[in-house]
């Protein structure tokens, strides 16, 4: 379009009288047409062939070489019109000069650039999609890392329980696990669900714990806020109440555990805090820690730039604080 807009120049229009202008010709006509005939196929040669097969498997030097080599076929090919197809009966300009040559280099360079362009484009999108698959792969390995290990922990408390407690208060926590294997089940497969699914599964969970430990473990747990209208990434709290249960419980005198969740115009803070107990038992078990380390790296790869993770630990306390802003719903 753009070597072909002389054309629509009124000097090669159709006019009663001869006009003025020197270029007024039906030759110079003719030599923009054979221009068109010429440059727009070397354009889409260059996008369409030298770029993604010369330039993409052979290198640089070959796709230059291949550039010019095409650049002088086209030339010599408008020039072997020009010459014997057209016949001009008088030739102004030397079509074998520069001047022939300079409309072909022009569009050379226009169409390695575009086509570069396109190339750049194309590589940047696979990239970008490469990363996104490489991103869900790791997030359900991390998923899958996360129940089993939960599972295993709750399995030891049902084992507990049916051993130590009456028949009413195990049928409640069969029921109470119930609801959290189909939340793990159903709900985790989801890339986001309502937040008031995932505090409901957190409430089970403590709820199941108090069943187990009773008086023995004082627990406490304050909710502040409205759930209805934020979404978040499921299984994504519970790491951290299930570490403070794991490690907060042994070996500590007149254990407790505070946990502390509120939501506000799509900001949540959640506070999970509880007295460390080592035993020799934990700190040789392979999986120890690994709930609070798939969760900050969840985290990392789901809210870049959105969350805070503070984890403190001052003489006997261990204190996690996580501030996130959730995305809410359609």
């Amino acid at each position: 379009m753009w070597i072909g807009l002389p054309l629509l120049s009124p000097v090669h229009q159709p006019h009663e009288n001869t006009h003025p202008h020197p270029h007024a010709s039906p030759e110079f006509s003719e030599h923009i047409y054979i221009e068109l005939s010429v440059v727009v196929p070397l354009f889409y040669w260059i996008t369409l062939f030298l770029v993604p097969k010369i330039f993409k498997t052979r290198g640089v030097f070959f796709y230059l070489g291949g550039l010019v080599l095409s650049v002088l076929a086209f030339f010599y090919l408008e020039s072997f019109i020009q010459t014997y197809v057209i016949q001009f009966e008088h030739d102004e300009r030397n079509i074998l000069g520069p001047q022939g040559l300079f409309p072909l280099v022009l569009i050379a360079g226009i169409g390695s650039t575009y086509g570069l362009l396109l190339e750049f484009i194309k590589i940047q999108a696979i990239k970008a999609e490469e990363t996104q698959e490489q991103l869900k792969s790791e997030l359900s390995f991390l998923r899958s890392q996360i129940s089993p290990h939960f599972i295993f922990n709750v399995l030891n408390s049902i084992v507990y329980l049916v051993r130590t407690k009456a028949h009413q208060e195990a049928e409640s926590v069969t029921l109470k696990l119930s609801s959290l294997m189909r939340y793990m089940l159903y709900d985790s497969d989801q890339t986001m669900i309502p937040l008031g699914k995932e505090l409901d599964y957190l409430k089970n969970y403590i709820d199941l714990q108090k069943v187990r430990f009773g008086e023995d473990v004082e627990i406490s747990f304050k909710e502040n806020g409205i759930v209805r209208a934020c979404m978040i990434e499921p299984m994504l709290l519970i790491p951290f109440v299930e570490n403070a249960f794991k490690h907060g419980i042994n070996q500590v005198l007149n254990p407790k555990i505070e946990i502390f969740f509120s939501i506000e115009d799509g900001d949540l803070e959640f506070i999970v805090q509880n007295q460390k107990g080592v035993t020799h038992n934990d700190s040789q078990e392979p999986s120890s820690g690994i709930g609070l380390k798939n969760v900050s790296r969840r985290l990392q790869l789901l809210y870049p730039e959105k969350h805070t993770l503070e984890i403190c630990e001052k003489g006997e306390d261990f204190r996690v604080k996580l501030n996130m802003t959730l995305d809410k719903k359609i």
